[in-house]
């Protein structure tokens, strides 16, 4: 998909809506039936997702070097053998976080993102699709937050986090399925829709922690992962914020029918996981705590600027709460 490109590589997004009046009549309806309708249009990525900044990028352009780094993390060998990552994936490639173990994880299966959670430039028609993802990996709110629960009830949902009616909370894994003969490429734009959803959630948290008053304060990595799949193929994505657009980029193709293809996609699964289990968790638990220390300090640094109350003004207030004395 070929976009208009500023000086430093990146798709730029149109400048104008749709013709007044016209109206994309995929867009009506609120239905998954209709969503799914709407990204299988053969122009919704040159219209609704670019006119929302969110881009799909060519396999040949260049990674940025922080979403680089983490590329290089989750294609890491782990030390195991091949037939340790098979028994971990036989029953299920996409392990199910189990609540009996008080797994930090939390996976929901076929459930909507919240509306105010998918980027939206203006008041175009040309709308994302709100994903419904077949698999979306997040946190437990209870489980992966258990000393942050002040800090998010004070945030409200429509700021801490939350991606779904479920309490899904700072989604990174979109997962999308196929049937053999699905399409494709409507799976990928669900892919675009649902992980650029997940990228806004973060830059959501970052965008507070740069209101502190703190030079030591970064930023949590927002970048985002899906995989659009069938039986036969299976595609991974990645997704980050420039600017203010969003960008997918694939990062490989696996033909699942071969054992080497299938036994390497099961590696970057579960190091997917495992990065948002360890090192993804922490920072956003760090940057928590990090917003609830701050608001502390501004409520102390409130209360010490006020004025003591004067000696004048603390006589007065005694002679008016005196009673009068009643006439004899």
């Amino acid at each position: 998909m070929a976009y208009n490109q500023n000086a430093d590589g990146y798709a730029v997004p149109p400048t104008s809506g749709p013709p007044c009046g016209s109206v994309d009549p995929l867009i009506t309806g609120s239905s998954r039936s209709s969503s799914r309708s709407l990204v299988a249009d053969p122009h919704y990525r040159s219209q609704n997702l670019a006119f929302n900044h969110v881009f799909l990028r060519e396999r040949c352009e260049q990674f940025p070097e922080h979403v680089s780094s983490l590329i290089n993390h989750v294609r890491r060998d782990q030390g195991v053998s091949e037939p340790e990552v098979e028994g971990y994936f036989r029953d299920k490639v996409f392990p199910r976080p189990s609540k009996q173990k008080d797994d930090d994880l939390k996976r929901d299966d076929r459930l909507p993102m919240s509306r105010h959670v998918v980027p939206s430039y203006g008041s175009s028609s040309l709308r994302i699709s709100y994903p419904i993802p077949d698999m979306l990996y997040g946190y437990d709110r209870h489980h992966a937050f258990p000393n942050q629960q002040t800090q998010l009830i004070s945030m409200g949902n429509g700021m801490n986090g939350t991606a779904n009616s479920h309490g899904l909370m700072y989604p990174f894994f979109v997962i999308e399925f196929k049937s053999n003969r699905g399409d494709l490429w409507a799976g990928t734009n669900q892919c675009l829709g649902g992980s650029a959803s997940c990228v806004n959630i973060a830059e959501g948290l970052n965008n507070q922690l740069k209101k502190c008053n703190n030079s030591n304060v970064k930023p949590i990595d927002s970048t985002a992962f899906s995989i659009v799949m069938n039986g036969e193929v299976a595609r991974l994505y990645v997704s980050w914020k420039h600017s203010d657009s969003y960008y997918m980029q694939k990062v490989k193709s696996f033909l699942l029918q071969e054992p080497v293809h299938y036994i390497e996609f099961c590696k970057y699964v579960k190091n997917i996981i495992d990065w948002g289990r360890d090192t993804r968790l922490k920072e956003i638990r760090e940057s928590l705590d990090t917003l609830l220390e701050e608001s502390r300090k501004r409520t102390s640094e409130a209360a010490k600027s006020r004025p003591p109350p004067t000696e004048d003004s603390d006589s007065t207030n005694k002679s008016k709460r005196r009673k009068p004395r009643r006439a004899v």
